[in-house]
């Protein structure tokens, strides 16, 4: 059994909004985090993240999305992340963070007497879960500013500049 769930993906200048197919009861984090490099979407949308740029892409049947060029993954629907049986008991720690183009603040869950350093050192690849996200988009090219709230999101732990846990 597998569906599909609408996602949106942040780049640090491009947005892709598509659908990822979720396998079974997996979670979107498992989807992400399985083996490979890249993040296969049908109905692929993109357009830049800033205004003042054309739209120059159509709707795509299919598209690749490589790992190591994503920020942040965010679910458009509503729904928790997966099977709930598949959760795991987590301490939930409020984080303020910054990578390239954002700077936000949410919560991640870790495991008791774990930190977030240590969660990023054992998990190297793995997309970290955030909840109760707040991201502001921030580029130097232009004094635009794009705000992103939503209740989960998966964070691309290579696209990290600086944490603080609070």
């Amino acid at each position: 059994m597998s569906g599909w769930r609408e996602i949106e993906v942040y780049g640090a200048f491009m947005k892709v909004t598509g659908e990822l197919e979720i396998v079974g009861a997996e979670r979107l984090s498992d989807s992400i985090n399985r083996f490979g490099n890249f993040v296969h979407i049908r109905n692929a949308r993109s357009e830049p993240m800033s205004v003042n740029y054309p739209v120059l892409s159509r709707l795509e049947s299919q598209a690749t999305l490589a790992k190591s060029g994503i920020v942040l993954i965010c679910p458009l629907d509503d729904g928790a992340d997966g099977n709930s049986a598949m959760w795991r008991e987590r301490v939930a720690h409020p984080i303020s963070l910054n990578t390239g183009a954002f700077s936000m603040v949410g919560d991640v869950h870790l495991e008791a007497n774990h930190n977030l350093e240590d969660h990023l050192e054992r998990h190297p690849g793995d997309f970290l879960p955030v909840t109760n996200l707040s991201a502001l988009w921030i580029t130097t090219i232009s004094t635009e500013t794009h705000a992103l709230q939503r209740p989960f999101a998966l964070l691309n732990p290579s696209s990290i500049l600086s944490f603080s846990v609070r």
